[in-house]
């Protein structure tokens, strides 16, 4: 099994130089592949022979002297992929060579199952060699319409959703190549989103992400489809616009005819611009919560210059965050009635060798470690190492990657052993296993028990020496967590720093105090120690900075990593508290196991955190789970941000006083006064508590919607004295969310407490 898959990431990187160049000769596909001539020679015959390549006689074109060299071209043989939509309209099929040429593309307005067929079969024979992959968009029916074309073709046919398809042709060939946070918006019969989470299509928890439509927008509104009332859909979905625009002019008008009408008529234009704001009002949501880099407006009332878009740009201005604002742009598609269509090409692409190879190519030309600059010892006799060139470092990666997957869970295992479980060279074993040790992931050691025969070297993984640092700013201080490389938690520390108007002495504060801490138990910073920080404010993933118009001018316009690092003398990598509280509760708290989750920190400073698919996800600039300043009310209290009305403001100590003069006590209100009285049974604040999780559950039902998550955990403060705050949540999110985004919903309190932000930071180091 190993022997095949390091030989089938030489095949895809091969032919993925050959499809990117065009054309190439055996000399500069070795140098390209850092590959040895012979293995070139061998694999290039293969693919020949199997059509795949085609070799093109000797040209002299004067650039080099000496014998002209043969090129080498994707052959005949070398195929395709096919995309095909079925709609109300008809079908459309389109077929695309490997390099993303369409080659073909056919079109009739039957949508019946046959013609799909026949269509597809056509485009199939245009392409001239082997389908490598056949993508479906449907309408409605899609899994059983899937279903019965694969058995059509016998092959396999992949089916997804037509957002997603437009998403995906809007990345591939429209305005959204080069972004990797994407919002697709089709605004249609329905409204739908797909939505691209750091260049990975988002499904949600239970495939129901994107469901923007069925958000409520009016408790008393229309009746929509889902069972609840004033779903977004009911009022800013075409057939309710054209219904409206149809009531003002006293006759029914088409989507084009309204759009016409809108650059002329004052009352058109407002009824599109209100539906505009209501789309607007939800995207300033989604924008505030998932932080795409660009959202794309799509669907039949969709001008480019026309009162959607501009009302949605808006809507965004007065309801997003400054920097999210500033930093979210919003346009419409590109593609028309093409996109989806194009999109399933780009999606049967992603998914042929050459496109695998393409990204083998990206992901292998960072930093080596020893062991991939290492000895060729694995390369056969004749051949160049397998160290050498983009190919050979993502080989031993692999190579790598089997072994230490073989150790997993064994305890020491002879060498030998390992060459008959993993199925590789004897000599590639060895000179693995030495760049594993050097680079401290397998250490030798003993036999288990003793063997006959001459020994053979035992290994197993290493128990991690290095030290890792997981450092929380929180409420009253700072706290340090300190683990093994496996991450065990050795032991920890805390120490009350009052917050001051400028927060970089609290970050050097913060480094002295790690080094005191380390030094007391007999630890110091060296080159295996390696320190995370959670910070109660978003960070740019790439930069590693505040942003320059945070709302806690405090965390503003500096890299805190950088004020920290400068007494510690080693990197430090910095996250938000939400983020790195979701990550800790999906690894080791109440979400364990799960794949999307929304993590809550439910108390005055209001936070939140998304992982999508299990990587923690922190948005375009920083701002994903940033929840605490959804607005709830546009005429309700003073927020710190300087806005009215944000979730943030009415769970501040200010917003219980009513309750808390009831009992009074010297000085303002207080968080602590207020849970002390709750844990002593005082039903009021408890009602109050519950209310809070509601209004928490109804503000972030835009991102569950969006989102899907299967987990939402609720942690925080204001679950000191009891659940009452999870079971607000829980029920908001059940009475307002559609069925779909609810059907497979979690609502669990979190299981790490105060410590769940400095585990994260750990985590985020493993």
């Amino acid at each position: 099994m190993a022997g095949r898959r390091v030989h089938q990431v030489r095949r895809d990187l091969l032919l993925a130089v050959v499809r990117e160049t065009g054309r190439i000769s055996r000399a500069d596909l070795t140098r390209r592949t850092g590959m040895a001539r012979m293995t070139v020679d061998a694999l290039v015959t293969e693919l020949l022979t199997a059509g795949l390549l085609a070799e093109e006689a000797a040209v002299a074109d004067g650039a080099r002297a000496g014998r002209p060299a043969r090129s080498i071209t994707l052959g005949v043989a070398a195929g395709g992929v096919v995309g095909a939509l079925l709609t109300p309209e008809g079908v459309r099929v389109a077929a695309a060579d490997l390099t993303g040429a369409i080659r073909s593309e056919r079109h009739r307005p039957d949508p019946g199952l046959d013609t799909l067929t026949t269509l597809i079969t056509a485009c199939s024979t245009d392409i001239g060699g082997r389908v490598w992959s056949t993508v479906l968009g449907a309408t409605v029916d899609a899994a059983v319409i899937g279903a019965e074309l694969q058995r059509r073709l016998g092959r396999r046919v992949m089916v997804r959703n037509t957002a997603e398809l437009s998403l995906l042709g809007e990345r591939g060939y429209g305005i959204a190549a080069g972004h990797a946070d994407v919002c697709h918006l089709r605004i249609d019969a329905a409204i739908t989103c797909g939505l691209l989470l750091g260049g990975v299509l988002h499904h949600g928890g239970t495939g129901a992400a994107g469901r923007i439509g069925h958000v409520q927008m009016d408790e008393i509104g229309p009746l929509c489809r889902c069972g609840n009332r004033g779903c977004l859909e009911t009022i800013a979905a075409v057939p309710a616009i054209l219904t409206a625009v149809g009531h003002t002019l006293g006759e029914p008008v088409s989507a084009a005819r309204a759009v016409e009408l809108a650059r002329s008529d004052t009352a058109v234009e407002r009824i599109l611009a209100d539906a505009g704001r209501m789309i607007g009002r939800v995207l300033a949501d989604v924008a505030n919560t998932v932080n795409p880099s660009l959202v794309i407006l799509d669907g039949p009332l969709v001008d480019p210059d026309g009162p959607i878009v501009t009302a949605v740009r808006e809507a965004l201005t007065r309801y997003a965050q400054p920097e999210v604002a500033a930093t979210t742009e919003i346009h419409a598609a590109t593609l028309g009635d093409r996109a989806a269509l194009l999109g399933a090409l780009w999606s049967g692409l992603r998914a042929t060798p050459a496109a695998r190879g393409s990204r083998t190519l990206a992901r292998s030309t960072g930093p080596t470690t020893s062991d991939q600059a290492g000895s060729p010892a694995d390369a056969r006799p004749g051949e160049g190492g397998a160290g050498a060139g983009v190919l050979g470092r993502r080989e031993r990666a692999v190579r790598r990657d089997i072994l230490v997957e073989a150790l997993r869970g064994r305890g020491a295992t002879a060498r030998s052993d390992l060459v008959k479980i993993t199925r590789l060279p004897r000599a590639a074993v060895a000179d693995l296993l030495a760049g594993l040790c050097r680079d401290g992931i397998v250490e030798r050691c003993a036999p288990a028990e003793p063997r006959a025969g001459r020994p053979s070297p035992h290994f197993r993984l290493a128990a991690p020496e290095a030290l890792l640092v997981g450092l929380a700013f929180q409420g009253p201080g700072i706290r340090v967590l300190v683990a093994d490389g496996s991450g065990e938690i050795r032991y920890d520390g805390f120490r009350a720093v009052p917050l001051a108007h400028d927060a970089r002495p609290m970050m050097r504060e913060a480094g002295g105090f790690v080094r005191e801490l380390l030094e007391q138990h007999g630890d110091r910073i060296g080159a295996d120690t390696r320190v995370a920080v959670s910070v109660p404010a978003p960070v740019h993933p790439v930069t590693g900075q505040f942003g320059a118009r945070s709302v806690l001018t405090m965390f503003s316009g500096y890299s805190p990593g950088e004020e920290i690092s400068a007494v510690l003398g080693c990197p430090v990598q910095v996250a938000n508290n939400g983020h790195l509280g979701a990550l800790a509760e999906v690894r080791r708290g109440a979400g364990r196991g799960a794949r999307d989750i929304l993590f809550l920190s439910a108390d005055q400073y209001l936070s939140g955190g998304l992982v999508a698919g299990g990587r923690m996800y922190s948005g375009a600039i920083g701002y994903a789970g940033e929840v605490g300043h959804l607005n709830v009310r546009e005429m309700g209290p003073f927020c710190g941000c300087g806005r009215r009305g944000c979730l943030r403001a009415f769970l501040t100590p200010e917003y219980f006083a009513a309750l808390l003069d009831r009992r009074p006590a010297p000085g303002p209100p207080s968080e602590d006064r207020l849970l002390d009285l709750a844990a002593n049974g005082d039903r009021p604040i408890r009602r109050a508590l519950l209310d809070a999780g509601r209004l928490i559950g109804r503000a972030v039902t835009p991102l569950v919607s969006v989102f899907n998550p299967s987990v939402v955990v609720v942690g925080g403060r204001f679950l000191a004295p009891g659940e009452f705050v999870v079971d607000g949540v829980r029920e908001a999110l059940q009475r307002h969310c559609s069925p779909s985004a609810v059907a497979g919903l979690t609502v669990v309190p979190a299981a790490l407490g105060p410590d769940a932000e400095a585990i994260g930071a750990l985590e985020s180091l493993i």
